[in-house]
């Protein structure tokens, strides 16, 4: 398995970063990605970016972009409502296919 960093990021960095970060652990998983999630608030991407290497950021509320400049960035929305995961999936492979 191709281990990935990921970030996930909610208004609080707790209750819906917790259950977005396991949704996407269990769908990576299923393509070969060993994901270690990392749950922050919008507040707290800039010190979480800076003090640990991070593949990509999943979001349910809004952040600053420039505090991860150069960190693909995929909402996530999609896969707290259950709507739209199949779109965040496909995004999520293509991002990291590339990884080295």
């Amino acid at each position: 398995m191709k281990k990935v960093n990921i970030l996930s990021v909610c208004g609080s960095g707790t209750v819906s970063s917790a259950m977005v970060g396991q949704k996407i652990k269990e769908m990576l998983g299923e393509h070969g990605y060993d994901c270690e999630i990392h749950e922050v608030s919008p507040g707290m991407v800039a010190g979480a970016v800076g003090s640990s290497h991070v593949d990509l950021i999943a979001f349910t509320s809004p952040f600053d972009p420039n505090d991860a400049e150069g960190i693909p960035q995929l909402n996530a929305v999609g896969v707290l409502t259950g709507m739209d995961e199949e779109t965040f999936l496909e995004k999520a492979l293509e991002v990291l296919k590339d990884l080295k």
